[in-house]
């Protein structure tokens, strides 16, 4: 989970397609929406490779380098798996928490 939220704060704009960037996010921030030339898969295929360069297990990390679409559901899916756990803190505190300590929440 470290390497993925790492490549999510080094990719922007792929993340902003994979979670967020609908037309009205964007108006909202005062800009254009993002469109990528590829599709979503193509993202889980490039988290894939940059994540699993640093995995320990030999296996895994040979077949990222010969396959990396291998990976493409399973990342997905954690994706699937932390969003909803994000949504379940929000619901829970009422807000996002942005800005605020551990304590203060």
């Amino acid at each position: 989970t470290d390497h993925l939220i790492e490549w999510c704060q080094t990719h922007e704009l792929e993340c902003k397609k994979l979670f967020s960037d609908s037309i009205q996010d964007a108006r909202e921030e005062g800009r254009r929406k993002h469109q990528l030339h590829h599709g979503k898969n193509q993202i889980y295929v490039e988290m894939a490779k940059v994540i699993l360069l640093h995995d320990e297990t030999e296996e895994f990390w040979s077949l990222a380098q010969v396959n990396p679409g291998a990976f493409a559901s399973s990342i997905h899916s954690r994706l699937d798996v932390l969003k909803s756990k994000y949504q379940k803190q929000n619901a829970l505190l009422g807000q996002m928490g942005a800005g605020r300590t551990y304590k203060e929440l």
